[in-house]
């Protein structure tokens, strides 16, 4: 007997195709910088990527309620998106060793706290 992929693989492997040639493979260089000499040390930045993407199909039939002739339906649709070059981290070599300095994002945090506390509020509202 043969064996048979599954169903989605086909797909999957298609979709990804196609998310790397519209968007590009992930290489070393989509997350990290080129070294900057500054002063004796190099400086490299560490930044985020992310990419995604969905479809949705749908489908319908059945009678209508006044007994007419069959309905129909459809659907589909597809989306996806990426967001590149939010800074994560800055790594700095230097004479005495490597130090890694976390960058904080603000505005997401000020996001997440308002949001939590609005929801907190909703709750107990």
């Amino acid at each position: 007997m043969t064996e048979r992929p599954a169903p989605y693989e086909p797909a999957a492997s298609r979709t990804i195709a196609g998310l790397e040639a519209f968007f590009g493979p992930a290489t070393p260089a989509t997350v990290f910088s080129e070294p900057l000499p500054v002063g004796d040390d190099l400086v490299i930045t560490a930044a985020s990527w992310e990419r995604a993407g969905g479809f949705g199909f749908g489908g319908g039939e059945g009678i209508d309620s006044s007994g007419g002739p069959e309905g129909g339906g459809g659907g589909g649709g597809g989306g996806g998106g990426t967001s590149v070059g939010r800074p994560v981290a800055v790594i700095k070599v230097g004479k005495t060793g490597i130090e890694v300095e976390h960058v904080i994002d603000l505005t997401k945090l000020a996001v997440t706290a308002l949001l939590s506390a609005l929801g907190v509020w909703r709750v107990l509202r």
